[in-house]
């Protein structure tokens, strides 16, 4: 019977390792650029005309907002950006959070960022912007929604773990006992 619960724990550690990949990917999978923004706005930050880029829309909360921002126009010189995500004060318990930037290797003076949301309720992406033209300043209004919910097949399996081990426990018991009749028996 100990071989038998051996694998059991085995099956159990590898279900338990591949909830984990899953959510990994997840993570990764929200956090990336994709291909096609889900929402695209055009601002104007100062004398710099932009277009950015959101790669989730509404935003998730606890999760980072995947975003690029690009020049309308071609701009001479270099664009420095910074970008803040700032959550609503009247109704969002949260700080101001700057976002991560790299450039964009495809958009000359284009960026590429991550800004944290960490609670759900109204934000604002703040653009500020440097250039040859002087400084320049964009919002652009994000809503971000709550986490997603965990699927409602995984929240039965991790409710009825003490059933799985209540069960275990009695076959356990049942061959514990067909043992001890054979012994008897001889």
């Amino acid at each position: 019977m100990a071989k038998s619960f051996q694998f059991l724990l085995l099956a159990i550690g590898v279900i338990a390792l591949l909830a984990v990949g899953g959510e990994i990917i997840y993570s990764i999978a929200a956090t990336t650029h994709g291909s096609t923004p889900a929402r695209v706005v055009q601002v104007q930050a100062g004398p710099y005309p932009l277009t950015v880029s959101l790669y989730t829309y509404p935003a998730h909360a606890s999760y980072a907002l995947p975003f690029a921002i690009a020049p309308q126009h071609s701009i001479r010189g270099s664009l420095t950006y910074d970008v803040t995500s700032i959550p609503d004060p009247s109704n969002v318990p949260a700080t101001p959070v700057r976002a991560s930037l790299s450039p964009d290797p495809n958009i000359h003076n284009g960026v590429q960022g991550d800004a944290e949301i960490t609670v759900q309720g109204s934000w604002t992406l703040d653009i500020s912007v440097t250039g040859s033209a002087g400084p320049g300043e964009a919002f652009v209004p994000i809503t971000a929604t709550a986490p997603p919910a965990i699927p409602t097949w995984l929240g039965w399996a991790i409710g009825l773990i003490p059933l799985y081990g209540l069960l275990v426990f009695l076959v356990m018991q049942r061959g514990r006992k067909a043992r001890q009749k054979q012994i008897k028996e001889q």
